[in-house]
């Protein structure tokens, strides 16, 4: 029987009985030691994570006693299924993996000391490799097994993120295909008094925008396809003054009664190769949450080209809202994050959806923001057009 891993040989091959019988001598004192060492060094060690090192430690240091005792391949198996063992325990006792690297770093240093007094300083270069080999064998183990519990509990996570947006896009787009069929009555009914005709096109635009909204959905709901094979995206010369100015006059009467003012700034004949449906989605989060959060001041709303990239558009939506902690940054597009939400309603869904929309159409969501001044979220959009094509700012 060989060992899983050709880089364990020396300890897997070779006999370190002089070890075997230092480690057994100090095991007791490594154990106390290490115990004092995880306790003052990682939060996460309680009353409970000590007496789960007292029940799991013990065995890792007999089985490494074994492997040192032994020239027979299977000891050191058993070293590195023990360890696999203690990887587990630690996922489950909800430690990090920086927590459960630091345990063995922990561990190899009052080994060596340990060891190396018991042997009066007299720890040989091979058998000082051969007891870093036995750490690094258990750290390997336990480490791996620790991510792919982590891998299966993310990947079971996603899975049931997606059921549920699934099931919330099929609800929300049936509910809104049933209002755009009433605001087409209205607006058929509206058609007649000549005196109403602005308001037929409000609600033209209304029923134009729930139409784009909810083939965005049908889009997101696509995205497992990528996980699984070749992703198609119906690509379009997107006119971004229409674009954006459809955005903006959807939040424009929320945006009134909270006393913003609104503003707009893109080039002219501004024009992108994207995908409408995903990208009207994306703006109405950003300028949703803009306007939600914002109790007065000046929202902009901006497209320029890009100087990082070849003619790539940012478009840029800035308010002067409460901001955001740097803290709740690092997940502020993960579905139902929630941080600060200064007493506004919602499940965390927004971002998360711009975010994933963002991915689809092979661009980046950025931000920027101080807390007492507002924010700035900008999307990338990669050029994916010949100039000839779409026309320049001013073209």
């Amino acid at each position: 029987m060989s060992t899983a891993d050709p880089t364990l040989d020396l300890l897997a091959y070779h006999a370190f009985p002089h070890l075997a019988s230092a480690l057994r001598a100090r095991k007791d004192a490594i154990l106390r030691e290490w115990e004092k060492s995880v306790a003052s060094t990682l939060p996460a060690a309680d009353a409970l994570t000590l007496r789960n090192l007292r029940d799991s430690v013990p065995l890792i240091l007999e089985e490494v006693i074994e492997a040192f005792s032994s020239s027979h391949p299977v000891t050191t198996q058993a070293l590195v299924e023990g360890s696999g063992l203690h990887g587990e325990s630690r996922f489950q006792e909800n430690y990090n993996i920086r927590e459960l690297v630091v345990e063995y770093q922990l561990l190899r240093r009052v080994m060596i000391e340990q060891i190396s007094e018991e042997l009066n300083g007299e720890l040989d270069e091979t058998s000082n490799v051969a007891l870093n080999m036995a750490v690094d064998a258990a750290l390997q183990s336990g480490t791996v097994i620790f991510v792919e519990n982590l891998q299966r509990q993310l990947k079971s996570a996603t899975e049931i993120q997606s059921k549920y947006l699934s099931f919330l896009s099929h609800d929300l787009r049936n509910h809104l295909s049933q209002i755009t069929l009433y605001i087409q009555i209205l607006a058929m009914k509206l058609a007649k008094i000549p005196e109403l005709a602005d308001n037929v096109a409000d609600l033209e635009l209304v029923r134009s925008i729930i139409l784009k909204t909810t083939a965005g959905m049908d889009r997101l709901l696509q995205s497992e396809q990528l996980r699984k094979g070749y992703f198609h995206l119906a690509m379009e010369v997107v006119d971004l003054n229409s674009l954006l100015s459809q955005a903006v006059r959807q939040v424009t009467p929320e945006a009134e009664m909270k006393g913003i003012e609104l503003s707009i700034d893109v080039p002219e004949g501004a024009k992108v190769l994207s995908e409408e449906a995903l990208l009207v989605p994306i703006l109405q989060n950003l300028l949703g949450n803009a306007v939600k959060y914002s109790s007065g001041g000046r929202i902009e709303v901006t497209a320029h080209h890009n100087a990082r990239e070849d003619s790539a558009w940012i478009l840029s939506v800035s308010d002067q809202g409460p901001g955001i902690a740097p803290e709740n940054l690092t997940h502020l597009f993960d579905a139902f994050q929630r941080a600060d939400t200064y007493g506004k309603p919602g499940i965390g869904l927004g971002l998360s959806i711009a975010s994933e929309a963002t991915r689809l159409l092979g661009g980046k969501l950025e931000v920027d923001s101080v807390v007492g001044v507002g924010s700035t979220f900008r999307l990338l959009l990669p050029r994916q057009i010949p100039e000839d094509e779409v026309s320049d700012p001013g073209g």
